[in-house]
């Protein structure tokens, strides 16, 4: 049997990447760092019978963000699958980290070239290494991306646009 790995061209990548950065990285003005901020501190200074849901409903975002952040989202469903069942199993995907890998492909290849490439080089050292590694980059960019896309509609309806 043989498996074969296609993605999307590199540029294509290189270009969604370069997009994604804005939202992901918490130094650009668009960010989700940056919208989270204001939202939070109008949250906080409206005062009236919805804000404490306002607030609690804040809170969630960003304890959602941390933990897409952190884990792939197979990860995080399975672990609470596998935990309200009482199950104890080693699971896929407990060792990859979102954060940490978008910023090695970001800053180890596709946006710069430098900090992480050699870590990245290592991570992809074969051709099975390659494919597997980029199809979890690709999966992390993929949860934040819907995650982002989701904030951003409630910010939406939250300012009345």
């Amino acid at each position: 049997m043989k498996i074969t790995a296609e993605f999307p061209a590199r540029e294509a990548i290189r270009g969604t990447t370069v997009l994604f950065r804005q939202l992901f990285s918490n130094e650009e003005r668009a960010s989700y760092n940056t919208v989270r901020k204001l939202i939070g501190r109008r949250v906080h200074d409206c005062k009236d019978a919805e804000s404490d849901r306002r607030a609690e409903m804040q809170k969630r975002w960003n304890g959602a963000h941390g933990q897409l952040r952190a884990y792939l989202l197979t990860f995080l469903t399975d672990r609470k699958v596998c935990d309200a069942s009482g199950w104890k199993a080693e699971l896929p995907d407990a060792d990859v980290k979102p954060e940490a890998l978008i910023k090695l492909f970001q800053y180890g290849d596709l946006i710069h070239w430098g900090d992480g490439a050699e870590e990245l080089s290592r991570l992809s050292s074969d051709e099975f290494k390659r494919a597997w590694n980029t199809m979890h980059y690709l999966t992390a960019l993929t949860q934040l991306s819907h995650f982002y896309l989701g904030y951003s509609l409630l910010t939406k309806s939250a300012i009345g646009s």
